[in-house]
């Protein structure tokens, strides 16, 4: 990893600084988490984020679970939003500065930085939610195997769907999205190879407008269900499921999202990072800190799974023998027995049923 001078990196975290005490006062949001007598309370944390929060995207999650450990166990948490990779390290050494001693980054957008700084900052512990980060002991890391619990709503599309078209919607192509589209199209196929899925990215986190034009093109060409993983997106995607009506199904992420169109989001494929953050927060505060040792979560380790409406009305539309079709998947994945694919290779090479 490329080095910058000592002199350099002085100025930059001088300049990040006055630079991010402006930055705090519009898109920090400094809130205590509670008594200073309980265990936590040496722990002074901030949340990064590229993004903004609010958004429906999983980085909401993650708030949620690091808000959640803030409240129980009583330490400052600091939101921090709309940071650009390249400002990342200038923006970690500043909050440093100001005493920050945890850093919690839900995605792998700064996982750069964080390699860079952790081995100069021994006494600063990080938590990088969504990717890997072997071998340094003050940083906890998890990833997980997202095309599992998109098999499954992969394999619910292709039983329920009535025209053979089904569709998946990503923000950018990445390794991340592709767990996600190659899990789903592998479900889809597996219990329907007559099945067609579309896949289509949104170059975009935050375009809700993209979102809608794309479901709308879908629909108008005969997708009946379409599953979104593209973080604000998503509700363009769910206005056009309650636009068209009828058969123009849609799915939901992040923590469900049922909530933004109960009656058109029939399931949802989720990843837990909200639980994944507040146990990491968890142990640094009772001491049994997991860094250096990155943690793989799937259907297994319940780091993902497929949740089904708790609308009643939608929900009995799911036929019972569709339910307990994929429970049988769920229990084949969770054993080793069908291992899901996560890459257009491991796609290719992935061993469908005989049709």
């Amino acid at each position: 990893m490329k080095r910058i001078n000592s002199v350099k990196r002085a100025l930059a975290a001088l300049l990040a600084g006055c630079l991010c005490l402006t930055a705090f006062a519009g898109c920090g949001d400094k809130k205590e988490g509670g008594d200073a007598g309980k265990k936590g309370s040496d722990i002074k944390a901030a949340i990064i984020i590229s993004g903004s929060f609010g958004t429906q995207s999983f980085q909401d999650v993650a708030l949620a679970g690091c808000q959640k450990a803030a409240d129980e166990f009583g330490f400052e948490l600091t939101k921090v939003e709309n940071v650009n990779s390249s400002d990342a390290s200038s923006t970690i050494q500043s909050l440093i500065g100001q005493g920050v001693n945890m850093i919690i980054s839900p995605n792998d957008f700064f996982n750069d930085s964080i390699e860079e700084l952790a081995p100069e900052n021994p006494d600063v512990r990080f938590i990088s939610g969504d990717a890997a980060v072997p071998d340094l002991e003050n940083v906890a890391s998890s990833y997980y195997r997202e095309q599992e619990s998109a098999f499954l709503l992969g394999a619910l599309a292709g039983m329920l769907t009535e025209s053979n078209k089904v569709a998946f919607i990503g923000h950018t192509s990445n390794v991340v999205m592709d767990r996600f589209d190659y899990g789903y199209q592998a479900g889809a196929k597996y219990v329907n190879p007559n099945v067609s899925v579309i896949s289509m990215y949104t170059g975009s986190v935050s375009d809700v407008n993209k979102g809608k034009e794309m479901a709308d093109l879908l629909y108008s060409q005969g997708v009946d269900y379409i599953a979104p993983a593209a973080a604000a997106c998503n509700t363009g995607v769910f206005q056009s499921s309650k636009e068209h009506g009828g058969n123009c199904w849609t799915f939901g992420a992040a923590d469900g999202q049922f909530h933004l169109m109960p009656d058109r989001i029939l399931a949802s494929q989720v990843k837990r990072i909200d639980n994944v953050c507040y146990q990491f927060l968890k142990d640094a505060v009772e001491g049994n800190w997991k860094g250096g040792q990155p943690q793989e979560m799937g259907l297994k380790e319940g780091g993902v799974d497929l949740l089904y409406t708790t609308n009643e009305e939608l929900a009995a539309t799911i036929p019972q023998d569709v339910k307990d079709r994929v429970e049988e998947l769920r229990q084949k994945v969770v054993s080793g027995e069908i291992k899901v694919p996560g890459t257009k290779d491991e796609f290719t090479a992935f061993s469908f049923p005989s049709k």
